[in-house]
């Protein structure tokens, strides 16, 4: 005799409605975790690009304003050149190699430089020169490109006085001693004496403005005035991304450019970076908001 429960074959309409709802019930939890997931995800995801965008922007500024020095008021004639109002567009003296005077002839000044980065150096918009004086104040001089190898007759006037370049050290450039004319006529006046501390820079323009990467979207743009070579750095950034500036002796940094630039001693930088889009269940891309301050080198007041 063959039970009843042996004799069933398959199943039950009931049954097999309460698997498909118990299934459906599991499946819907399973996608509404997945899709919280995903957006989670892609929040995070739009803030990494966010700060990306911010430290990116940080990065290649501080490199250029590390070494940037003061003005000396009434005289602007510091490393900050210009200034626009709303704080998105400055330019900046930016120095990339260091050295001493030993001497000129006819206008032609020769340097004894210290080692410098050879990437930055061979970098190309050279804009002149500057000269340190007793005081303390750097006079700037347009020059044309600085000649190597220079005249080194020039920096050996005697054996206690002598300025001393340093050699090739192992098949690479360590200092050099090159030549650099003015593009101004005359000479410096009043003549710097031998051993001044010189610099060479490049004249150098920072401005948010729109982006040639995301159309619609603010970048951060870098160009070496001298050539005319303009490269975007980063972006997007928020509308709210610029640079605000210290005066005197104040502590807290001002958002209105100072009629006298050679009063500026530093810049805060307000790099508020963004995401390239809105994430999932936002309206509106994401922002870091990024604040530091560098202050310039060599206040003589």
């Amino acid at each position: 005799m063959i039970s009843g429960w042996q004799a069933r074959r398959g199943f039950t309409l009931v049954e097999l409605l309460l698997s498909l709802v118990v299934s459906a019930i599991i499946g819907a939890a399973l996608i509404r975790m997945v899709l919280a997931q995903g957006r989670f995800m892609d929040q995070q995801e739009s803030w990494r690009q966010a700060r990306s965008v911010s430290r990116s922007g940080i990065n290649r500024l501080l490199s250029d304003l590390r070494a940037v020095e003061n003005g000396t008021a009434p005289m602007a004639t510091g490393g900050l050149v210009a200034a626009a109002a709303g704080g998105q567009d400055f330019t900046i003296r930016v120095p990339y190699a260091f050295g001493v005077i030993c001497g000129n002839a006819t206008n032609v000044y020769t340097f004894s430089l210290l080692p410098a980065d050879s990437a930055m150096y061979a970098e190309t918009g050279h804009s002149g020169f500057a000269v340190r004086s007793k005081t303390g104040v750097y006079s700037y001089h347009g020059s044309q490109i600085p000649t190597l190898g220079g005249t080194p007759a020039l920096c050996l006037n005697g054996v206690y006085d002598s300025i001393h370049t340093l050699p090739t050290l192992n098949g690479s450039p360590a200092g050099r001693v090159v030549n650099a004319q003015r593009t101004a006529n005359g000479s410096i006046a009043p003549a710097p004496d031998r051993g001044s501390i010189v610099l060479l820079y490049r004249r150098v323009r920072y401005e948010f403005k729109a982006s040639g990467t995301l159309p619609g979207r603010i970048g951060l743009w870098r160009t070496r005035l001298t050539t005319n070579t303009t490269e975007e750095l980063a972006t997007p950034f928020d509308a709210t991304a610029r640079v605000n500036f210290y005066v005197g002796n104040s502590a807290v940094a001002q958002a209105a450019v100072p009629a006298d630039l050679s009063t500026v001693r530093g810049l805060e930088l307000v790099l508020n970076g963004a995401s390239d889009r809105a994430p999932i269940g936002t309206a509106a891309p994401k922002t870091a908001n990024i604040t530091t301050s560098v202050f310039f080198e060599n206040r003589p007041d």
